[in-house]
C-alpha cells in the first residue's frame, strides 16, 4: 500500500498548476453572491490569469469558498466574464488582499484568444515605452 503523504505523483506548489499563468495587470469588477453579501460591485486589479484561475488584488477580505462573478476589462474594453470561487487570500503590507480564485468554468477559446491579444498588445506598448 502506498502512503499518500509520501506519494511522488501528487502535485504541490507550482506543480499543481495545470495551465500556464500569464501576468495580466488590468481592472476587474467583482459581484459577490450568497446571503449577506453586498450587491455593490467591488473593484480590484487582476494580477495574473490562467485558463482555470485568476489572482486578484482587492481592498477588502473575501470569504474562502465565496462565489464571484468576475468581469475583466481594460480602459472600458470588455475582455471576459467568468464565475470564480475564492480558494485562498493573504493580506499584504499595504493592507490589500491578494486573492487566488479558481474559475468555475475554463476560459473558452474565444475568451483566451481575446485575453492573449490584449496581453500581447500591452506587452508591445510596454516595450515601446521602455525604448
Amino acid at each position: 500500500m502506498t502512503d499518500r503523504r509520501k506519494s511522488t505523483s501528487r502535485r504541490s506548489g507550482d506543480e499543481r498548476r495545470e495551465y500556464q499563468r500569464i501576468k495580466a495587470t488590468t481592472e476587474v469588477s467583482l459581484l459577490r453572491s450568497g446571503n449577506g453579501s453586498s450587491r455593490e460591485p467591488l473593484n480590484g486589479m487582476l494580477y495574473d490569469v490562467s485558463l482555470n484561475g485568476i489572482r486578484i488584488l482587492v481592498d477588502i477580505p473575501l470569504a474562502i469558498g465565496e462565489s464571484l462573478l468576475v468581469e475583466v476589462h481594460h480602459a472600458g474594453e470588455h475582455l471576459f466574464n467568468s464565475t470564480a470561487k475564492v480558494i485562498w487570500q493573504e493580506q499584504d503590507s499595504s493592507g490589500k488582499f491578494t486573492t487566488g480564485c479558481e474559475l468555475c468554468v475554463l476560459l473558452t477559446h474565444k475568451q483566451e484568444k481575446t485575453l492573449k491579444t490584449f496581453l500581447d498588445h500591452m506587452s508591445n506598448l510596454n516595450n515601446f515605452v521602455r525604448s
